[in-house]
């Protein structure tokens, strides 16, 4: 079927990630095959999805883990391949000298396109990751694309940098859950003005709970929902992103001259 490269027809996988570098691979793979299954070009899966959150699983990884963790990393490469699919997903890397927490994306080829490393860290994230250097924009199809992860979504600089690079779409990992539910509301108002103002889709994918503080959803330029998942259940939400929107480009066009102090 041919594509439009003003639409993307996106999905985020809310699923249930533990420590088990196997485990985690196996629902990788057999959510990519239902991605393909259902037309999906590209799925998001939530923060660290390949190997658990350090944080949240009580320990961190150990150099020695980095080759199952970069074989695993193959095998996500090899099967976009294989399925034609983009794959936007989460994972903790080694540096050479520590660990970061990384969004990796591979095309529709396999190829890997995109990766960018939490720039914000949470106190807890601070024992176990190095803080990422730079905002990341990538091309898919002709639509630009940036990267944040999980607490990247309470601070607008992030969006507002990946706006001004000429992102229109931005996937946002989330591995939240375990607590704290009053963040609900609070996190998906951010994810929403984060839409709002700044002109963009935003494509959110957290874990299935259970007590996730966020849903998985897909937000349009206006901050509208279009897609919201259920809480603690694992699901594929999915929308059709129309890029050639007119809105979207006067929303983020208007926000820049503003934000810039034109009139």
């Amino acid at each position: 079927m041919a594509w439009n490269v003003r639409e993307l027809y996106v999905g985020a996988a809310q699923v249930a990630i533990s420590d088990s570098l196997a485990n985690n691979l196996s629902t990788i793979v057999a959510v990519m095959a239902r991605a393909a299954a259902q037309g999906l070009e590209l799925i998001v899966f939530p923060e660290a999805a390949v190997t658990g959150y350090s944080p949240s699983i009580g320990r961190g990884r150990r150099p020695e883990e980095w080759p199952a963790i970069q074989q695993n990393l193959s095998r996500v490469a090899d099967k976009s391949a294989e399925l034609g699919l983009w794959v936007a997903v989460g994972a903790e890397v080694w540096t050479g000298t520590a660990w970061a927490n990384r969004m990796l994306v591979y095309s529709d080829l396999g190829e890997l396109t995109a990766t960018y490393d939490k720039v914000r860290l949470t106190r807890p994230d601070r024992n176990y990751y190095v803080p990422g250097a730079q905002a990341t924009v990538f091309d898919l199809r002709g639509v630009s694309v940036g990267l944040q992860i999980c607490y990247d979504a309470r601070f607008p600089e992030g969006y507002r940098e990946l706006v001004e690079q000429g992102a229109e779409v931005i996937l946002q990992g989330f591995y939240g859950a375990g607590g704290e539910t009053w963040k609900v509301p609070v996190l998906s108002a951010h994810l929403r003005s984060r839409a709002a103002e700044n002109g963009c889709f935003v494509v959110a994918s957290n874990v299935a709970g259970p007590l996730q503080i966020v849903p998985s959803q897909i937000i349009d330029p206006l901050g509208l929902v279009l897609a919201q998942a259920n809480q603690d259940r694992e699901e594929i939400i999915s929308a059709q992103l129309d890029l050639s929107q007119v809105y979207a480009s006067e929303i983020r066009q208007e926000y820049l001259r503003r934000r810039n102090g034109h009139a």
